[in-house]
């Protein structure tokens, strides 16, 4: 009687705690040798037709099974994070309806060259806003850095695209969520400086990924770029079709994944408008990362 006690009672404390029944998955183990491809969905991936930066578009790529989501928090006035890929809002929402005359705190639109940015809206007023899928779909709103990652919740990689941010508000908005599935990312350009970059993995202990594809020599820059992140650094993006045997013995010995991005070099194109998986299978043979407009046809191509 006092053993079935003890087992009912642990079944109960396992059906009753969500950190037991989440499965939460972390880059350092996604990241292990051995482990299979990881398909990213970029952030203008195509997933049940809702938008980039949804709620909705993050729901349904976890339901697609995808590894990794790309998302990307940028900076209100009073410094909250939204996700929004462009620093402005003219693209994705309906801004120029809502705020006629642009930010109610100013500047005017016209002072800023007809564009609405992100910085100069706070919260509040972007909570009044909507995304639009396609006319006549449904409408979402602009969610918050705190809302995606509540629903991430651990089943899923994150990408954490940087855009407008400072080191210090972000680090904040990171406390209390359990960040060990996501990277920090950003485009490399020849000859920046990345000390933002570097003490914001400082100070939240997110590794971070960088993309090079603006890059003329890899090697060169994978030097300078790990030369300021150091071992945090655990993942470079490249074209695949332009590395050298030299850059691949280099990234192998400092321990680095790479990935690949089929968006942008026409892979996806040729799987999607002409059904030529060719292009992609070379670049899944170099690539650990995938990154995809559509993740439903790259796990397709790699029977998941």
């Amino acid at each position: 009687m006092v053993a079935f006690k003890v087992i009912a009672a642990a079944t109960l404390l396992v059906f009753s705690s969500p950190q037991i029944l989440a499965a939460q998955v972390t880059v350092e183990d996604r990241f292990a040798i051995g482990q299979p491809k990881v398909v990213s969905a970029h952030r203008s991936a195509m997933m049940g037709g809702a938008p980039e930066n949804t709620l909705a578009w993050i729901e349904h790529g976890i339901a697609l099974g995808v590894d990794m989501l790309h998302i990307n928090p940028q900076l209100t006035s009073d410094g909250h994070y939204v996700l929004m890929h462009d620093q402005t809002l003219n693209r994705m929402t309906d801004v120029e309806q809502v705020f006629p005359e642009g930010p109610p705190g100013g500047p005017t639109r016209e002072q800023r060259g007809g564009k609405d940015y992100v910085r100069d809206y706070t919260l509040a007023e972007i909570r009044r806003l909507a995304i639009d899928a396609k006319e006549g779909d449904e409408r979402h709103p602009v969610a918050t850095l705190d809302e995606a990652l509540e629903l991430i919740d651990g089943r899923t990689l994150v990408l954490l695209g940087l855009k407008t941010y400072d080191v210090e508000g972000l680090a904040a908005a990171l406390i209390g969520y359990d960040t060990e599935n996501a990277l920090l990312f950003e485009i490399y350009y020849s000859g920046t400086d990345q000390s933002m970059l570097r003490e914001l993995s400082e100070a939240t202990g997110i590794a971070v990924s960088v993309a090079l594809f603006r890059s003329n020599d890899y090697l060169a820059d994978l030097e300078h770029i790990y030369g300021q992140i150091g071992p945090a650094l655990k993942l470079v993006g490249v074209d695949h079709d332009v590395v050298t045997p030299e850059f691949l013995a280099r990234v192998a010995e400092l321990g680095l994944r790479i990935g690949v991005s089929g968006w942008n070099t026409g892979e996806d194109f040729a799987l999607a408008e002409e059904t030529n998986p060719g292009p992609w299978a070379e670049a899944i043979d170099l690539g650990f990362v995938l990154s995809t407009d559509r993740p439903d046809l790259v796990l397709e191509l790699l029977n998941r």
